[in-house]
């Protein structure tokens, strides 16, 4: 029994995971792969930073006067950590909304110290504590900002919804009608589509040269994850941590249910990841083999991220008595 990526306890493979890989260019040639490129899969919050594009280039970030800090927390999956819940309140207050326009429910947070405080101080998870409230506070600026209705922003038929469909369209190169459509934890819609256009999508990100109209608003939001990489992930987080090791070279984003798309800005290159069992921890270890494989990553980069490229399995002790490593070579 043996996948991409095993997890070992002992000398024996506990777990095995199917990876699908995808690397692209952004004249959308399928450089390199693993399995199958041509995997549908959703997208989930890994298409973020496409889905913010919209929102710069309807003018509303500059209305309400967004930063960088904001837009880069608009791209986000965040830990519910105090300066992501303060980056809320500002965008929120900045464009004159309150929490209840947000849409997205609740959830616990992905930072379980943060949900431990909450309990200790008797308060209750709020809107604003969901790891989607930045891109529903995009959506609703937006939507505000062209004088949209508000309380249906999620509905795939509002202009908000269709804007973003049509980037998705654009960026990654899919026909709007090939593009499936299901709903994501958050209550947005959320998109299905081939893992090597999500891959040319991002390398299209990381080298927008041939998107003129959008390359502006592109460049600003890659600009501001890799400048606020913690306000994309958090504390201890694969997004935040990748692309701080990184300097600024390359943006990732992950997704739910072992999705993970990140774009080289130096060599314009896009990469998709998809565990077939949704391990995030699979997923990232994959993403830097790829990035090793690839020669994508320095020695001292990799060093960085050793404990999400071969993390170790311990026990209730705290002991190591295992480990998670890829085993795969790109074709």
């Amino acid at each position: 029994m043996k996948g991409a990526v095993n997890t070992y306890r002992g000398n024996i493979v506990e777990c095995s995971h199917n990876v699908h890989i995808a690397v692209a260019d952004s004249n959308n040639k399928l450089l390199k792969y693993h399995s199958n490129p041509d995997e549908i899969v959703y997208a989930r919050s890994s298409v973020k930073p496409i889905q913010a594009i919209q929102v710069l280039e309807s003018g509303a970030c500059e209305k309400y006067s967004i930063n960088n800090k904001e837009i880069a927390l608009m791209c986000s999956s965040h830990s519910s950590e105090d300066y992501h819940v303060e980056g809320i309140d500002s965008i929120l207050k900045k464009s004159n909304l309150s929490e209840d326009n947000l849409k997205c429910g609740t959830n616990i947070p992905f930072n379980l110290n943060v949900y431990k405080n909450l309990i200790k101080s008797g308060k209750d998870i709020s809107k604003k504590h969901h790891n989607c409230s930045g891109k529903h506070c995009g959506m609703l600026i937006s939507a505000k900002f062209n004088k949209e209705t508000l309380d249906d922003y999620l509905e795939l038929k509002h202009p908000v919804q269709q804007r973003i469909l049509n980037d998705i369209s654009k960026i990654c190169g899919c026909d709007r009608k090939n593009i499936l459509i299901g709903v994501d934890g958050c209550g947005a819609p959320v998109h299905a589509l081939k893992l090597k256009n999500l891959a040319y999508g991002f390398a299209q990100m990381a080298n927008p040269a041939n998107i003129h109209d959008k390359s502006e608003y592109i460049n600003k939001i890659t600009e501001a994850m890799t400048s606020y990489p913690e306000m994309v992930g958090g504390s201890d987080r694969f997004c935040t941590e990748l692309m701080k090791a990184c300097k600024g070279r390359i943006f990732g984003k992950m997704g739910s249910e072992g999705v993970y798309l990140l774009g080289d800005k130096k060599n314009g290159i896009g990469i998709a990841v998809k565990t077939e069992d949704g391990s995030n921890i699979s997923t990232n270890c994959a993403v830097v083999e790829t990035l090793n494989q690839l020669g994508l990553i320095s020695k001292e980069e990799k060093e960085k991220l050793s404990k999400f490229h071969n993390p170790k399995l311990k026990n209730d002790r705290g002991e190591i008595v295992g480990e998670t490593k890829s085993e795969f070579k790109l074709r």
